[in-house]
């Protein structure tokens, strides 16, 4: 599960590869990108969860035995608690691992809807109807990626408010 950013310095080389060949390495990078990214939201969401109730279900035995360092690893137990509980409040792995999922989703059908309407004479073609289908399934990625980041900043609230609410 490697992560790694869809072009974080340039785009593709349209000039040398040509506009069709360039959209395509640009939808697919996007979305391995996109599949990345959830795919690390998800295992953040479950392995904070699973270590929360692992350790929250620990306490109360932690709290009745007798060993030395007692109170030291009782204050540890619940401190990783509300560590992984502030963590998984803050950045909302669950939240962002389907917006994630669904943009994926959402890249990987406008990419199969763009490559089966292409002309089949071809993958680098200039003519009118391919150069209109590439620039409107760019345009449709850009919308895609647009509403992701709408999505996401729309429910996000700052620390120490309660969610819904607005300062």
């Amino acid at each position: 599960m490697a992560f790694k950013q869809p072009f974080p310095k340039t785009g593709p080389d349209i000039d040398g590869k040509g506009l069709v060949t360039a959209a395509d390495e640009y939808a697919v990078r996007l979305r391995a990108y996109y599949d990345s990214r959830a795919g690390w939201h998800r295992v953040y969401h479950r392995l904070s969860g699973i270590l929360i109730i692992l350790v929250g279900a620990g306490l109360p035995v932690l709290t009745n035995l007798d060993y030395p360092a007692k109170a030291t690893v009782v204050s540890l137990a619940g401190m990783v608690i509300a560590v992984l509980t502030g963590l998984h409040a803050f950045y909302r792995w669950d939240q962002s691992w389907i917006l994630l999922r669904n943009t994926e989703a959402a890249v990987t059908a406008a990419y199969w809807a763009w490559r089966t309407n292409l002309p089949k004479n071809g993958t680098n073609n200039t003519d009118k109807q391919t150069v209109e289908l590439t620039n409107a399934f760019l345009g449709q990625l850009a919308q895609i990626r647009a509403q992701e980041a709408k999505t996401f900043f729309e429910n996000v609230t700052p620390p120490g408010t309660a969610q819904g609410t607005t300062r």
